[in-house]
């Protein structure tokens, strides 16, 4: 079984995303290569990372794209237009954004890279693509959970509780159980929002995107809201093991149906007691439940 990826957000800053594409490119190519170039105020060719790949002779620069607002054509250009003139001609130059994956910008480079409109090969990564290195870079991974369990704040507790009450704030945890429409349904759900707590991501079951979005609990600094994750974790653990042994027989049996439904119901009710008293603490709103 392949391993889970967690999800990462992107740094709030150019700084740290800078130091973050530096620490990549640190495993990606060789490490004695990999510098910043230049300085703010200075020339650089829309260069802020030089390095050679390992193969002793491709050069790499790449332009660190930390943006609240989606990369552009227009930018990717005019990036590329600066790089034309890097003092060590580049073989391969990359575009790092924390912007969304966006098939239009893909295309945009494919064609520019099709009808060779510059000497090197263009190349634009993604947040997710970076995600993706960090994940496989245990190096870079361990890093970026001493940066985050550092930089964790009471603002960031507030936030995480907010997707946390997004995730569980659904039929699968507030209807009663006896009136469950799809097993398949609420098993899929459950097995969803316990992917958040391991990965830090719920997606959409037809389209394949993010619809919540948190710091996987195995980032959250130690401490008592981490103790109330972890425990919140353990609940709905409970539940799904719960459901996954009595599946087969309940919908065969009126009787033990509705007994599976009532300790389902107990399971699931004691979870959301537990997070509307934390998101009360929060000054959030409780999530409302339609069985006692």
């Amino acid at each position: 079984m392949s391993q889970l990826k967690i999800y990462l957000p992107p740094p709030s800053n150019w700084q740290d995303f800078q130091s973050l594409v530096k620490d990549i490119s640190a495993v990606r190519y060789d490490p004695a290569t990999v510098q910043e170039y230049g300085r703010q105020g200075q020339q650089q060719f829309g260069v802020d990372i030089f390095a050679v790949d390992r193969d002793g002779k491709t050069r790499i620069g790449i332009q660190c794209k930390e943006t609240k607002d989606p990369l552009t054509e227009k930018e990717i250009r005019e990036e590329a237009d600066k790089a034309r003139s890097f003092p060590n001609a580049l073989h391969v130059y990359i575009l790092a954004t924390t912007d969304s994956t966006d098939a239009r910008l893909q295309d945009v480079v494919m064609d520019m890279n099709n009808r060779n409109l510059y000497p090197f090969k263009l190349r634009i990564e993604f947040w997710n693509d970076l995600v993706n290195d960090i994940n496989k870079f245990a190096s870079v991974l361990n890093s970026c959970y001493e940066n985050y369990r550092a930089s964790f704040k009471q603002t960031d507790e507030s936030q995480h509780l907010g997707c946390l009450r997004m995730a569980f704030d659904r039929p699968a945890f507030k209807d009663d159980f006896l009136y469950e429409r799809s097993y398949h349904d609420f098993e899929c759900a459950l097995a969803e929002t316990k992917r958040l707590f391991r990965t830090g991501l719920t997606v959409d079951s037809w389209s394949g995107t993010p619809t919540t979005q948190a710091i996987p609990v195995d980032l959250l600094p130690s401490g008592a809201y981490r103790s109330f994750v972890v425990k919140l974790e353990k609940k709905l653990e409970d539940i799904y093991r719960t459901y996954i042994q009595h599946k087969a027989l309940a919908p065969a049996r009126h009787r033990y149906e509705q007994e599976v439904a009532a300790q389902l119901n107990i399971l699931r009710r004691e979870l959301l007691v537990s997070l509307n008293k934390r998101l009360g603490k929060a000054g959030l709103d409780p999530i409302s439940f339609m069985y006692e």
